[in-house]
Formats: C-alpha cells, structure tokens, sequence
C-alpha cells in the first residue's frame, strides 16, 4: 500500500502544474493535503474542483478512488472521473481509462457510460457548449455497441457552436455512416441546436443563429 500511496503523491505533483488558472491555489492546496497524508481533505478538495471542471483534479479524484485513499475503493466512480478527465484534456486520463475499464465488467461500463451520458447532458441543458463534445465522446467511446449516429448529432451541434476540435471528430464520423443516416443525424442536430440556442443563445450571440 505504501507504494501505492507514494505513486498517487508522484502524479499529484505531476499534475499539479496544470491546473486551471483560476483555481491554482485550491489545487495546490489539494495537492498539499495529499502530500502530507490528509487523504479525505484532499478528497474533498479535489471533488470541489473536478465538479469545476478542473481537469488534473479530475484525475486526481480518479485516482484516489482507484486507490480507496482518503474514500472507500470505487472501480465505478473512478473510471468515471477517469473519463471526465480524459474529456477535459489530461493525457494521462487516457491510459487510465484503458486499465480501470480493461478489468470492468459489462455492467459497471454500462453503469459509468450512463453516468456520463446523463451528467453531460444535465451539462448541456444548462447551457454548457463543451459538454456536447464530451457527449458524442461517450456514443463513440463508451457506449457498447458504438452509436456513430447520435454521436455524429452532438459533434455537429458543438462544431456549428466551435467547440474546439468538435469539427475533426463530425468529419470522421460523419464518413462512417451511409449518407440516410448522416442527413437523418444532421436534422436532429440542426433541430436540437435551434432548441439550445433558443434558450442560451443570449450568452452566445455570436455563435448561433437562433435566439429567443
């Protein structure tokens, strides 16, 4: 366990110079708690800022969790903040995404692909644009069978809002599917993207065509 303990204070260091610029003395602090063995502070601290959506506490988070340092032992919780993680950019979110759902069983991949599935459209209701991303992320990820469809809809909307890097993942979507399927998947963005504008587009007069 001790070795454990001392690889979850090496990536806490790691990571603790990417940390968001607004929130760099609260990662610190976290960090600090968990150098000095306060795991449960540090716990707390890091759920504050992951529910910010602050990356490397994302990761942080998950790999506490992975561990059951300062929380108990959660394999489904901590692919979850894994892939939170891994959806807010940290590199190294992505090999632990793969080692956390390499032993998962098909229920607890359901369980967590659900999860992020309804967290990230409560996201995007809320007038969260980056979250659509994530979201088409998870159809083509996650989900199990791949649904290259719905996951086409959330990648149009957040490249017509330009949501960085959205516009890569439409494009190749978009050429694994029969042209029915895409013009379908284009309408029901195109629909869904007139909804959300119509409620947020105030906030975002440049980017949509649509307002309220």
């Amino acid at each position: 366990m001790k070795s454990r303990w001392s690889h979850i204070l090496g990536l806490c260091a790691t990571l603790s110079v990417l940390a968001q610029p607004a929130q760099p003395n609260a990662f610190s602090e976290a960090v600090a708690a968990a150098r000095s063995g306060q795991a449960a502070q540090a716990v707390q601290m890091f759920r504050e800022l992951a529910d910010q959506h602050n990356g490397p506490a994302q990761f942080n988070l998950a790999v506490l969790y992975a561990l059951g340092s300062g929380v108990t032992q959660n394999d489904e919780t901590a692919l979850y903040w894994a892939w939170k993680a891994r959806f807010s950019g940290v590199g190294k979110a992505k090999t632990l995404t793969n080692y956390l759902g390499s032993g998962a069983t098909p229920e607890l991949l359901e369980k967590v692909q659900r999860r992020l599935r309804d967290d990230l459209l409560e996201d995007v209701n809320g007038g969260n644009k980056d979250a659509m991303l994530a979201l088409g992320r998870v159809f083509l990820e996650i989900t199990d069978p791949i649904d290259n469809e719905q996951a086409l809809v959330w990648f149009t909307m957040a490249a017509a809002l330009q949501v960085p890097h959205a516009s890569k993942w439409r494009d190749v979507t978009s050429r694994k599917l029969d042209r029915e399927t895409r013009l379908t998947a284009q309408n029901r963005a195109a629909s869904l993207y007139q909804q959300w504008c119509d409620r947020h587009g105030a906030a975002y007069a440049n980017l949509c065509s649509y307002n309220s």
